[in-house]
């Protein structure tokens, strides 16, 4: 009896001490499994970090590829403005600043159809005065009334615009006048440094919602360098123009005129055409003006020199050749036509109501003309204004108010008194 509990006893032992090592096998298993997936869980986290970094750093790679873009976009801009400003800069001649303007706009701003309009001189109406893509025969007639159509507005308000589709804007009066059938037109002002708007540039492409907002800004960039070196031309013209004026009556003066002389003598050389030349002086001047003083005597001049313009030709030279002296160069004008326009001349001014006119000889200030024709009379500049000169002392020597040919020709009758 005693050695059956005994028995029993070890015999338990022995199956609790068999069963633990099968139980501390599985808890290291399983602890050992949650450290792999803690292991993997960080490894994960340590990837998803990585891989948000990586995003992270690709978009921030995305926003400086488009920074750079946008950079290089604006260095492209400045040397594009940089470029404008170098070459227009390089001419004060209008018509050579318009058409490097034309080759440069079309260059830099990759468009097909564009145009130039000014301001005429009473501000009121927009002129084409350089384009292309546009029809050559009618650009001198395209033109538009302040306030009318994109760029009449555009030149009114100084505000640029930009029509995604020209057929959906009733104002875009330009698809009739520049014969647009479809697509999307831009317009910005030129602007002068004191923000006087001068004109406008327009740019037309064929496809609607052609031009963004962005064109705007690189439009208007373009537009103040050509603004700018429109405003140094016309300074320069300005004032140019004003040294070859007499300053008294406005009229170019004899430095102006004898420049004028030798270039149309050349002509006439060169391609076998004519020119006639009037010489005139104020018969008895010197009285009326020792009667009614210098003052007055500058008066009568200057109302000479508009009754001059008014009695010739615009493409006529009138000039003040000094004192109460002038000169009138006819192109392309025979001896005949020459007289006939000296006495339209003659009789214009006798028949002014001059201030004092009544204590002049015969109750009138009255010219005398001497006519001479170049290559008809002479060839040489100097020469044919010599013989119009002695012309017209010859005149006076008979009498005064009158028209006198170069000596040779046929004498001019006198005027019926």
């Amino acid at each position: 009896m005693s050695r059956q509990p005994a028995q029993q006893g070890r015999a338990a032992e022995r199956g609790a001490g068999g069963r633990q090592p099968g139980v501390g096998e599985e808890e290291q298993a399983l602890q050992q499994r949650l450290r792999d997936l803690e292991a993997r869980a960080q490894a994960q986290a340590r990837e998803i970090r990585a891989l948000e970094k990586i995003e992270a750093l690709q978009d921030r790679s995305r926003e400086l590829e488009t920074e750079n873009r946008a950079l290089q976009e604006r260095v492209a801009e400045l040397h594009t403005f940089l470029n404008l400003s170098k070459t227009l800069s390089a001419t004060l001649n209008m018509e050579e600043l318009f058409r490097l303007a034309l080759h440069l706009i079309g260059r830099s701003l990759h468009v097909d159809a564009y145009s130039l309009m000014l301001l005429d001189e009473h501000q009121e109406r927009l002129v084409v005065k350089a384009a292309f893509g546009l029809p050559e025969a009618e650009e001198d007639r395209l033109t538009l009334r302040l306030g009318e159509g994109i760029s009449g507005l555009v030149a009114q308000t100084g505000q640029a615009m930009r029509v995604p589709d020209i057929r959906a804007e009733p104002r875009c009066l330009e698809q009739e006048v520049f014969r647009l059938q479809r697509g999307s037109f831009i317009c910005v002002p030129l602007r002068l440094k004191g923000r006087e708007v001068i004109g406008v540039l327009n740019a037309h492409k064929p496809e609607p919602q052609s031009f963004g907002p962005g064109d705007l800004d690189l439009f208007q960039g373009v537009a103040n360098q050509v603004a700018v070196a429109l405003e140094n031309a016309q300074l320069y013209q300005r004032t140019k123009e004003l040294s070859a004026r007499d300053d008294l009556t406005g009229l170019f003066n004899r430095r102006h005129f004898f420049e004028t002389l030798e270039k149309e003598v050349q002509r006439v050389r060169r391609y076998r055409r004519t020119f006639s030349l009037l010489l005139l002086d104020l018969d008895d001047f010197k009285g009326y003006n020792d009667t009614y003083g210098h003052l007055q005597g500058d008066e009568a001049l200057k109302a000479l020199a508009r009754l001059l313009l008014a009695n010739t030709r615009r493409a006529d030279v009138v000039a003040r050749f000094g004192g109460e002296e002038f000169v009138v160069l006819l192109p392309e004008t025979t001896a005949p036509g020459a007289t006939v326009a000296a006495e339209k001349i003659r009789a214009a001014v006798e028949q002014h109501p001059f201030p004092g006119r009544d204590t002049q000889p015969g109750g009138r200030l009255t010219v005398t003309l001497g006519v001479a024709t170049c290559p008809e009379d002479a060839e040489d500049a100097l020469a044919v204004v010599d013989l119009a000169e002695r012309a017209m002392y010859l005149g006076k020597e008979q009498g005064g108010n009158r028209v006198c040919a170069a000596p040779g020709q046929r004498p001019t009758p006198p005027p019926a008194t």
